[in-house]
């Protein structure tokens, strides 16, 4: 009831506001620039009518009706939307200087700590050394290396969770999900996400956290209105996770400085003790506040969470459709670890299909649809067409990887198109960008493969994965929610058998 009174209230001032504007403004507007094709918008909210709750649906099937370089006026902000891999080649590659911006979106002003993370911090010198630090301290393959024990106890723990369920219905939607909180909360934090109190601060303040990076927000579309936050309950709601996350922040460095005497060597080190070093080194061509160590570290973790648990339950999903996609993997993956008896990361490089189902899975199933957005810096020209500065910027994984330009038979799941395929995770290929590209794309995809290839592997080594009695492959429900990564819409329910 509060959620309809507040659209009604804002709703009401959009009119007020419109009637105003519109009897301010009599002059027609000629462009003054070769924008790309855009359907008919209204006042004020320009084509914010023409988005749904999946936005990455929405702006596919807008993209098929006016080509894939679209523009939009999304409330005040002008936006680009990018559908086909050539194009996102230009904006990501021939053009990334251009476009290398982020624009001041309001999760990411409150939530990271005035925009002083990786992902949402604008480009410029203090960007270039926080991704540095990211990729030679943080998620470098020797300290993505360290975290294996971490991968191996939270892995080995989900494991022995099925095995008392053998023959019962699980949500492995909440196990993945628990999976990718613990193995991300050890690596930043030193402490597991989920613990036997479940009042535990830290769980219910992160959570939150994740929500608010989820959510949709007006005021993103509406940058100069400033009493939008406040009227939609978004910057109360926000100011209070921030406070928050500051004093369980600061407990956690504190308890980080006071057991640093204690630490041995460096693969020992979470995100916090890498980040409390770097901190004190002479070199830093911009020092590192508390703030912007408490806002890398939360980088790290939301950025890593959603998408690996979204991640891992997609592929159950098309495994337990795609029988033969299933018995292929573990044909394969039992070839090589039987001997052993166990699946070990020294094998994941040898899984050529198990990679190959993951590839398609992030295809077809991409949880990030929508690429972090970006913004152009200086006007440029892109296909002919004029982008002027400071236009924001949407590429729409979704649809490039449902392109038939792109892909045979896009609809299809069929892993059998990457085992030849070369194309890798690092965004060389513009068909396929499941971490972005450019220099703002994700560097953290490696960190996050190990977690996912290395779940997949065991549960499909140690169980038989079947529907639930009743449910058949056509019957699963692929309905999807959209926030931070896009989710199955309902939990998916299997039931294991050891094998």
């Amino acid at each position: 009831m509060e959620h309809l009174t507040l659209i009604a209230i804002f709703m009401t001032l959009i009119s007020l506001t419109t009637i105003a504007y519109l009897f301010h403004h009599h002059k027609p507007s000629t462009p003054a620039t070769n924008l790309p094709p855009s359907p008919p918008k209204l006042p004020i909210i320009g084509h914010l009518h023409l988005i749904s709750d999946m936005p990455h649906k929405s702006l596919a099937r807008l993209s098929d009706q006016y080509g894939p370089i679209l523009y939009l006026k999304l409330g005040h902000v002008p936006t680009i939307v990018i559908s086909s891999a050539r194009i996102a080649q230009l904006i990501l590659k021939t053009h990334d200087h251009v476009f290398c911006n982020r624009p001041h979106l309001v999760s990411a002003h409150y939530l990271s700590f005035n925009c002083s993370d990786v992902t949402f911090s604008p480009y410029g010198p203090y960007w270039r050394q926080a991704r540095k630090i990211c990729v030679t301290e943080l998620l470098s393959p020797k300290r993505v290396n360290s975290f294996q024990l971490i991968r191996n106890e939270e892995v080995t723990r989900l494991i022995q969770t099925v095995s008392t369920r053998c023959g019962l219905e699980v949500d492995v939607s909440e196990l993945f999900f628990r999976l990718a909180n613990d193995v991300l909360c050890r690596v930043a934090f030193g402490k597991r996400f989920f613990r036997e109190d479940a009042g535990d601060d830290l769980v219910r303040i992160l959570s939150e956290t994740q929500a608010l990076f989820a959510g949709f927000c007006l005021g993103d579309f509406y940058p100069d209105w400033e009493w939008v936050n406040s009227v939609s309950g978004s910057k109360r709601r926000m100011l209070k996770n921030l406070k928050e996350l500051s004093e369980v922040c600061d407990n956690i460095i504190n308890d980080h400085i006071m057991k640093k005497g204690q630490l041995g060597t460096n693969s020992s080190e979470d995100f916090v003790d890498v980040l409390l070093r770097v901190q004190q080194q002479d070199d830093l061509e911009v020092p590192i506040t508390d703030d912007n160590l408490k806002a890398l570290v939360l980088d790290m973790f939301v950025a890593g969470t959603d998408t690996t648990s979204a991640t891992l339950e997609w592929a159950m999903t098309e495994l337990v459709r795609h029988p033969k996609v299933v018995e292929k993997a573990q044909t394969e993956i039992k070839s090589i670890a039987e001997i052993k008896g166990e699946v070990e990361e020294s094998d994941l490089h040898n899984f050529n299909y198990l990679k190959a189902v993951i590839k398609e899975t992030m295809r077809l199933r991409t949880a990030v649809p929508l690429l972090v957005p970006r913004e152009s810096m200086q006007k440029c020209t892109i296909e002919g067409y004029d982008i002027p500065q400071k236009t924001r910027v949407l590429i729409n994984t979704y649809a490039i990887g449902r392109d038939p330009n792109s892909w045979e038979n896009p609809l299809v799941y069929d892993p059998e198109r990457f085992v030849e395929n070369e194309a890798d995770f690092r965004g060389q290929d513009f068909r396929f960008l499941p971490f972005g590209g450019g220099r703002r794309g994700c560097p953290g995809y490696s960190f996050g493969l190990a977690t996912i290839e290395l779940t997949l592997a065991r549960l499909l080594y140690h169980f038989d994965w079947k529907l639930p009695n009743g449910v058949g492959p056509d019957d699963v429900n692929l309905d999807e929610i959209f926030g931070l990564a896009t989710r199955k819409k309902t939990a998916l329910i299997l039931v294991p058998n050891r094998r």
